[in-house]
């Protein structure tokens, strides 16, 4: 990967989702089942891809968090996203301060990579911190995201980098489970249900996480795999040319459940 140019290439495979069951009231049917998706766009130009269902349970190792929004705006039928950002340790990490950088120079820099910029559409809504553009972003229907990087330990034994999508629902179980940091760096995460949740009138089911025991090499190869993803964001926030992309999800529109934080 050189930065000589303003590509990047992406070190995760897919891009996973948690999606609840959706009951079609006109055929009767269920058209989706609740579980975790990521998104294969067509090859044939001008159709639509397919969502494909992740069978559980699903094994990962955590990598990397990170911060944006995501969202569906109805009234104009466009999503709403941003850019990632870190936060403030993990940038005290990865950029440390330069050879004579005075402290009020290295902090104004650091801040400087916690810039959102929330687009709806091809339209800037929003730029800032994000406690400070959220409710101007929220308006608009989008809703606060964190992408979450992990190596993925595949049925085979195989691993891959990949990206969970954690907003709505999924957030929600997610925040509580992730405090404890330690577990966070040292286990396996294991999906393999969910629990019933209901916010007014609105039933829904949030899926649930479970520390597990994996063998030693992964542990390792978890920690080749961080890296990866760390040069990957150095080169993001390294690189002006790089542009705000949309968020790969899928159906952006079905997931328009608001959560307490949202």
């Amino acid at each position: 990967m050189s930065r000589l140019s303003s590509m990047v290439e992406k070190p995760y495979t897919k891009t996973l989702q948690w999606k609840n069951e959706k009951f079609s009231k006109k055929t009767k049917k269920v058209e989706t089942e609740k579980g975790w998706y990521y998104y294969v766009p067509s090859t044939v130009e001008g159709e639509k891809g397919t969502n494909v269902m992740l069978e559980m349970p699903i094994t990962f190792m955590w990598l990397l968090s990170a911060t944006s929004f995501t969202g569906y705006n109805e009234a104009e039928g466009v999503s709403v996203f941003s850019n990632e950002v870190l936060g403030e340790k993990d940038l005290k990490d990865f950029f440390p301060k330069n050879a004579g950088e005075n402290v009020e120079d290295y902090y104004a820099r650091l801040k400087s990579y916690m810039v959102l910029t929330a687009k709806m559409g091809k339209e800037t809504i929003a730029t800032g911190f994000y406690k400070d553009i959220k409710d101007s972003v929220i308006a608009k229907g989008g809703k606060y995201c964190q992408p979450n990087y992990a190596l993925l330990i595949n049925k085979d034994g195989s691993t891959e980098i990949v990206r969970f999508l954690f907003s709505g629902s999924s957030i929600e179980t997610w925040i509580p489970f992730c405090s404890n940091k330690s577990a966070l760096t040292k286990k396996g995460i294991s999906l393999n249900g969910s629990v019933e949740k209901s916010k007014g009138s609105n039933d829904y089911e949030a899926p649930t996480f479970e520390f597990v025991d994996v063998d030693s090499k992964y542990v390792k190869a978890a920690d080749a795999a961080a890296q990866t993803v760390v040069d990957y964001f150095k080169f993001l926030i390294g690189d002006s040319k790089t542009e705000v992309t949309e968020l790969e999800t899928a159906d952006a529109e079905e997931d328009t459940q608001k959560m307490p934080w949202d």
